[in-house]
Parts: C-alpha cells; structure tokens; sequence
C-alpha cells in the first residue's frame, strides 16, 4: 500500500470516525496508535500528533508553520516537499538537515 497524503489521511480519519463507534475516543485517548491503525503506518516518534475535538462554540483553526517573513523555512520546506510529509518517504524520523 502507498503511503497516504495528507489529504487522504484525514479521509481516511474522517470516514472512520463516520462510520466507526469507537473510534473517536480511540482517536482522542491515542492518537498516535489511532492514525497509524487506520492509514498502516507507523508515524515516527518526531511527528507529534495532537487531536482537538471541536464543538459549535469552539473552533480550531490549522496555519501552516511560517517564518515572520511569511516564507516557509529551508528545513522545512524539504519536509513537505512535493506536497507530502516527511514520514512518506519511509523515514525513521523527520529530522532536519
């Protein structure tokens, strides 16, 4: 199996959390176990997974990590680049350089 985008990881988690009693205290309790259960691959132990559940009167809004100058940085750029993370390609961890 390919490893998913991250896109399709949260399709994934969304359909699961859909159509699965269960999982979304699985999901709550342990997010790290949760994810790579349902996408079948072991997140490495420098990707740290937080999972906030929203309500109507409290929202959570995701930015995307930035330098003040509105530029994202070296290290981090190779991370993502080609619109991926850094555990796609198979890695152990997603040190940077």
């Amino acid at each position: 199996m390919a490893i998913p985008t991250r896109a399709e990881v949260n399709d994934i988690l969304l359909s699961r959390l859909a159509g699965e009693p269960g999982f979304r205290e699985k999901l709550l309790a342990n997010p790290r176990s949760a994810i790579s259960d349902a996408i079948g691959v072991q997140l490495p132990e420098a990707v740290h997974v937080e999972v906030h559940e929203e309500s109507l009167t409290h929202v959570h809004l995701v930015i995307p990590a930035v330098q003040a100058k509105g530029e994202i940085a070296d290290g981090d750029l190779e991370l993502v680049a080609g619109g991926g993370t850094c555990w796609q390609d198979g890695a152990a961890t997603c040190s940077r350089p």
